[in-house]
């Protein structure tokens, strides 16, 4: 996962009407913390959205530039505002580069599916897969290839490739990935089985009856 440079000051403990004037300001306030006690800190509002929009993960890799003292953190959580949705505080954890992190990362599909092309529907069970391993080798999305995925097939999390030290969390067995029928399809289907016994059926009425003759 690449680290996203930020600019934050220290800033002193404050109360809630004073971090309102913070954000008024232009400034986000946020806390670090690891490493010994937590730090408040501040920067710019505007260059940590752009730092969220950049990435699609939800707990990612940021450089923080703190008064001239570079250190690696990951974005933990973020507190939004209910109308306006930006950030209005955000917590960061300190790493170091042997940290061992979990992190929420975005799953995407590659290819139409086999079972797609006639007719079934691709479900995604999770848009998002937890990993675990260090920082720096965890990836910024997973990818995974469903053009060889029929009817009735899924992928299972065990079967994601991931990068050497990293692990995903959860039941190994778990299905990500499934390609279902569709009503239409399964309908077809039955009126194709239907249509087959119809035709059975009328044969051996015919046989019978030549037989009667």
């Amino acid at each position: 996962m690449k680290a996203i440079s930020l600019a934050a000051n220290e800033r002193e403990l404050i109360k809630t009407t004073g971090s309102k004037k913070l954000r008024n300001s232009g400034r986000l306030p946020g806390i670090l913390y690891g490493s010994g006690d937590p730090t408040n800190i501040e920067l710019e509002s505007i260059q940590f959205e752009k730092a969220i929009k950049s990435t699609e993960a939800k707990n990612f890799l940021v450089e923080l530039d703190l008064n001239g003292s570079k250190s690696m953190a990951l974005v933990q959580d973020l507190q939004r505002h209910p109308i306006s949705r930006l950030c209005i505080h955000v917590d960061f954890r300190r790493l170091s580069e042997d940290s061992i992190i979990s992190a929420k990362i975005p799953l995407h599909t590659t290819g139409t599916p086999e079972g797609v092309k006639v007719g079934g529907i691709l479900q995604t069970m999770s848009h998002n897969l937890t990993l675990r391993g260090k920082a720096l080798d965890i990836p910024e999305r997973i990818e995974i290839d469903t053009s060889h995925l029929k009817v009735g097939e899924g992928l299972l999390l065990d079967e994601v490739t991931l990068p050497e030290g990293v692990t995903a969390v959860g039941n190994p067995k778990s299905r990500i990935v499934a390609v279902a029928a569709s009503r239409i399809t399964a309908k077809a289907e039955e009126a194709g089985e239907g249509t087959t016994e119809s035709t059975s059926s009328t044969e051996a009425d015919s046989s019978v009856e030549k037989k009667e003759d």
